[in-house]
């Protein structure tokens, strides 16, 4: 490491890349900005949600990244549903990470936590250090009037600001009780440059893909991205419609599994993340099946590539995508399938959406939302 390095922030997260998902991409879409203007350090884990590998140490131009070594890939997805234990098991390597980079370099004004796991290992810590707090709320967490709830109100009021990159987000804050004075509402962007439109033959010609309708999953392999009902859709779907899914995850092997008995089914498996323009623009239609989503980045993505979206009518999604856009249906395979279909069917509705499509994500989520992010962060260059 470079021994002039002294970031002015730190961003403690559970996720960065080589992991894929809408966390780790927003993290580098704002890493990326933040580093045209500042030193930076990103204190995280190894990739415990897919089967990559990536070095303890980065340097990248502004930005340093540390992954702090940890146990067990698989129990990070055996614990969604407990979050308690989720809690134990993913702060011990944040907090400590922070502690050692807050005593190292007393140049961080800014620490940027990432969900509640974020600001349990790193709030408490980085005020002692006088640092300014921001919390980012990525997921929605469906808080109760219990110990977690009250727990979570505590631990949101120890930041300066909290970020909420959605609607859903941002109502679920404010009904915990978190001061008005304190809640911030910071979208996602993509990189429109990136995320662009090809010719959909010539994408498929790419791709050696049949010049089918083909329909198209990207995602983590969890059940929490609805690939259950995604795939009993098959089933549903003539043989002529054509059903792509990209990722990696513990169901990698039950995707396997039915695809061996449906030839309109391909897993293809893990991609680099610079390829997924051309297959969201060789795709006919992209599906995002969760059953919960704080925003869809996957959804704005494929439609800055001009390509419809089905997808499930919960949380976040239903910011992104519209009836201009595509088609919102209920997370069970007989209206996956049957919205698959239609468009498939009426050729003008699908010109209609896809007509549509680019513009939207150009209005609501272009570049300059980056702005209000690194605004929020108070640095005097």
């Amino acid at each position: 490491m470079k021994n002039n390095f002294s970031p002015k922030a730190v961003i403690l997260s559970i996720g960065f890349r080589p992991n894929i998902g809408g966390l780790e991409t927003h993290l580098t879409d704002l890493t990326n900005e933040l580093k045209k203007k500042y030193q930076l350090l990103v204190v995280t884990l190894p990739p415990i949600s897919t089967r990559v590998s990536a070095p303890m140490l980065e340097n990248d131009e502004n930005l340093t990244i540390w992954r702090i070594p940890w146990f067990g890939k698989n129990l990070f997805h055996r614990l969604l549903n407990y979050p308690l234990l989720e809690f134990f098991y993913l702060t011990p390597p944040l907090f400590a990470g922070l502690l050692i980079a807050l005593i190292k370099y007393p140049s961080i004004e800014v620490v940027h936590v990432q969900g509640i796991s974020g600001i349990v290992a790193g709030g408490v810590l980085s005020k002692l250090f006088g640092k300014r707090v921001l919390i980012s709320m990525q997921f929605v967490f469906h808080f109760k009037k219990n110990f977690f709830g009250w727990f979570s109100k505590q631990m949101l009021n120890i930041a300066d600001r909290v970020l909420c990159v959605s609607l859903a987000s941002e109502q679920e804050v404010r009904e915990l009780g978190i001061p008005e004075s304190k809640i911030g509402k910071c979208a996602y962007w993509i990189d429109l440059d990136v995320f662009k439109p090809t010719d959909k033959r010539v994408a498929k010609d790419k791709l050696n893909w049949e010049d089918k309708f083909s329909v198209l999953f990207i995602g983590r392999l969890i059940e929490e991205k609805g690939i259950g009902p995604l795939l009993k859709a098959v089933s549903l779907l003539p043989g002529q419609i054509q059903l792509y899914i990209i990722g990696d995850g513990p169901l990698k092997e039950e995707i396997e599994g039915v695809a061996k008995k449906y030839p309109n089914l391909h897993f293809l498996g893990k991609i680099d993340n610079t390829l997924t323009p051309i297959f969201f623009s060789a795709a006919d239609i992209v599906v995002v099946p969760s059953f919960e989503e704080t925003l869809g980045r996957v959804s704005m993505e494929a439609l800055a590539c001009k390509t419809p979206v089905v997808a499930a009518s919960t949380g976040g999604i239903k910011e992104v995508v519209d009836e201009t856009v595509g088609i919102l249906v209920d997370v069970e395979a007989k209206a996956i399938a049957d919205a698959i279909i239609k468009l498939y069917k009426d050729e003008n509705l699908y010109k209609r959406l896809q007509q549509n499509s680019r513009g939207h994500i150009e209005k609501l989520y272009s570049n300059k939302n980056a702005s209000v992010f690194v605004n929020e962060y108070e640095i005097k260059a």
